[in-house]
């Protein structure tokens, strides 16, 4: 009997597992919805505490200095240990370190909205949660690389940047929506909660297992990690204090600490890596340089974030502190954002690299309506309507926004290995956190309060801030951005243009590192 019951159950676990390969090859195209999903969750979560500092105040009876930790714990954490999710996810696997983190991102959720009594507590599991976020991050592009080629893979990455873009700017319209309810910011993480359950389950079913390098372990840069992450930390922390002011040695100590400690890293993954454990890969190994446009992309997303930061965050405050604009409808007010760019995304995706368009131009013009957006948004005056310069402005914007998305990690993938591609955003996304920080410090400065007019033009001054930032994306896209090599004009012949793909593969990508 019990030979006769292994006999019948022995074909089930290959048929059950055959099943799950075909919904999961099925399913493939969904993907991207998950990861586009949960991205949209890690850059809401950013922002989505501008406007629910007021019901923290009132929920725990604490300063606006005070709440304000909710946003920076979260933002503090994000930023410092996406390099460190990346290279977790080359050893343990990209898809484990993607749905864990995305299961404890959810749990974080909840508990913080359970939270009822202790700010502290609050702040500590919006600290972890962003750790939880941060892994997500870099393994959901990498992810995106083994799952997806050739122009699926173009549409794909563009599609993830089109997520920051709605994410942020989501963050804001819902947030400031919750703030108007009785619920306030509960409301926002419970919103999380339910998302990132249903992303995570999906994720755990749907997303195919990825090889793992356990046996790596033993190279894993741990001191390089650890440096990087605290580095990181000190800095992010350091400009976030510097909204309240410079001269303070809470601002003072951590930049420059940062700086110093980033300057260690550098000499021990350049000197001592190299020179006594050179069995040790460093956590930023030194081919990923020799990719040409890393580093002047890296610079461009710097300025970009820095631009975008400004206008999203003071110029949401300026409709409510100058103009008197209830939270809600200034949220509402910059939706154009993000439903501009949800449109306008798949239609730019479509045209990436084409040559008639090459991403080292279209990256510069976007850019330059980066500018003129900004530009016209400053022309705003106490009484302006919106109509008359800020819907314009957030318009073109989108467009400005929409066309840097598309473009600026295709262009550094173009030239890299594709197993190096999640460790390549986790960089470039620790820069824009960074800079996303940096922005905000310098662009709170500004403003010190007074009457509307007073403030009016303390708002200009730091809307002048993200014009510069935005003209030095300019230039840095026009001088320092290679050309990359136009796409083929298709000939109508499938498997000539099949074998040319194949052939232009990097040696040593894992694209296919799945286990099927």
């Amino acid at each position: 009997m019990t030979a006769a019951t292994n006999n019948s159950s022995s074909p089930d676990a290959p048929s059950r597992s055959s099943r799950i390969e075909r919904l999961r090859e099925k399913s493939k195209p969904f993907l991207l919805a998950i990861f586009a999903g949960s991205m949209t969750l890690d850059l809401f979560n950013s922002t989505g505490m501008v406007f629910a500092q007021s019901s923290i105040v009132e929920q725990f009876g604490v300063s606006e200095s005070e709440a304000s930790w909710t946003l920076s714990a979260y933002t503090l954490t994000f930023g410092s240990f996406l390099l460190l999710a990346g290279r977790a996810g080359d050893i343990f696997g990209h898809k484990e370190i993607y749905t864990v983190g995305l299961l404890f991102f959810t749990l974080f959720a909840a508990l913080s909205a359970g939270i009822t009594s202790s700010l502290i507590a609050l702040i500590v599991l919006r600290a972890f949660q962003g750790i939880a976020a941060a892994a997500t991050i870099p393994t959901a592009y990498a992810l995106i690389a083994a799952n997806y080629e050739g122009k699926a893979l173009e549409m794909a990455v563009a599609g993830l940047g089109a997520c920051q873009s709605i994410g942020y700017v989501t963050g804001v319209v819902v947030g400031g929506a919750f703030a108007g309810t009785s619920i306030g910011y509960r409301g926002q993480l419970w919103l999380c909660f339910g998302m990132g359950a249903i992303f995570t389950l999906l994720g755990f079913l749907l997303i195919p297992p990825t090889r793992s390098c356990r046996s790596d372990m033993g190279s894993l840069d741990y001191g390089g990690a650890v440096v990087a992450t605290a580095g990181a930390l000190l800095l992010v922390l350091g400009f976030t204090e510097a909204q309240e002011g410079w001269s303070r040695a809470r601002v003072i100590a951590p930049i420059v600490s940062g700086g110093v400690v980033f300057a260690l890293f550098g000499i021990y993954e350049e000197v001592i890596l190299p020179r006594w454990l050179p069995e040790v890969e460093p956590l930023i190994p030194r081919r990923l340089w020799s990719y040409k446009n890393l580093v002047p992309i890296s610079a461009a997303t710097c300025c970009y974030y820095a631009t975008f930061s400004i206008l999203l965050l003071n110029g949401s405050q300026f409709f409510v502190v100058v103009q008197h604009t209830s939270t809600v409808l200034s949220a509402l007010q910059f939706l154009p954002v993000a439903v501009v760019a949800f449109f306008l995304m798949p239609v730019a995706a479509h045209f990436y690299n084409h040559r008639f368009m090459p991403p080292k131009w279209v990256l510069a013009f976007g850019q330059c309506l980066c500018v003129a957006s900004v530009a016209l948004f400053s022309a705003n005056e106490v009484d302006s309507s919106y109509w008359h310069w800020s819907f314009p402005s957030l318009v073109v914007y989108s467009f400005g926004s929409g066309l840097f998305f598309v473009n600026f990690l295709n262009v550094v993938y173009a030239s890299a290995r594709l197993e190096d591609q999640g460790l390549i955003s986790g960089v470039i996304q620790t820069v824009a956190q960074v800079s996303n920080a940096t922005a905000i410090g310098i662009a709170s400065s500004f403003v010190k309060g007074g009457t509307k007019e007073q403030l009016l033009e303390q708002y200009k001054r730091s809307f002048y801030l993200a014009i510069a930032f935005a003209g030095l994306a300019v230039l840095i896209a026009v001088l320092f951005v290679r050309p990359i090599s136009p796409k083929p004009k298709p000939t109508g012949n499938s498997d000539e243009e099949k074998g040319g793909e194949e052939s232009t593969k990097i040696p040593g990508s894992r694209a296919n590192d799945t286990i099927k």
